[in-house]
């Protein structure tokens, strides 16, 4: 017989816990962040609720002030730099996607001023194009957040997120690049360019 014994792991009981287990153990159940000693911040009575939500909110501060003044003593740049790569790069697709939803609604009556025969009287657009324009941003919202969804949830969100930003990227240059060898083509093309943008 070889020397060999099969670890048992010891069994505890709640009497046996140590005190830096229970401090551990209360320090899950009840996080410093939500919890004034066991009761949560939002059972507080109002005027501990202010002075503890004033006071959490104040340290976070000082937390945070602190770690940038690291920061920027050891690179007076980095700041700057995690602000764009953090803030403004990621939020270029919100601003693009707002630019474009938003930008429907007020283009409109630029094109009604410059090209009456087709937005205002219809006689050289059909008017189911024209009135399609508003309606299609709307479906290609829709199409976009049912497939991102179905992605998301079968292969993974990060491919999801993929098929949306390439989406919007075939949209976006659609709508700058739209093209048409009529009035009606042109406004066809706009029509579809908008279905694309926000899917």
């Amino acid at each position: 017989m070889s020397g060999y014994e099969v670890p048992h792991m010891p069994t505890f009981e709640q009497s046996d816990l140590i005190p830096s287990q229970e401090d551990l153990l209360h320090d899950d159940l009840f996080p410093k962040d939500s919890y004034s000693g066991t009761v949560y911040w939002a059972d507080l009575p109002l005027r501990e609720r202010i002075t503890w939500v004033n006071h959490q909110s104040n340290t976070e501060a000082l937390r945070e002030l602190r770690l940038l003044g690291a920061e920027f003593k050891r690179d007076p740049l980095q700041p700057f730099r995690d602000y764009f790569s953090r803030y403004v790069v990621t939020g270029m697709g919100l601003f693009v996607e707002g630019y474009t939803l938003f930008s429907v609604g007020n283009v409109t009556s630029l094109f009604q001023a410059v090209w009456p025969s087709c937005w205002k009287t219809y006689t050289t657009c059909t008017f189911n194009w024209v009135a399609s324009v508003s309606y299609l941003e709307i479906v290609g919202i829709i199409l976009g957040q049912v497939t991102v969804g179905i992605i998301g949830d079968w292969i993974g969100r990060r491919w999801g997120l993929i098929q949306d930003a390439v989406v919007m990227l075939i949209g976006t240059v659609l709508l700058t690049g739209m093209w048409g060898t009529s009035l009606q083509g042109w406004v066809i093309m706009y029509a579809i360019s908008l279905l694309y943008v926000p899917s």
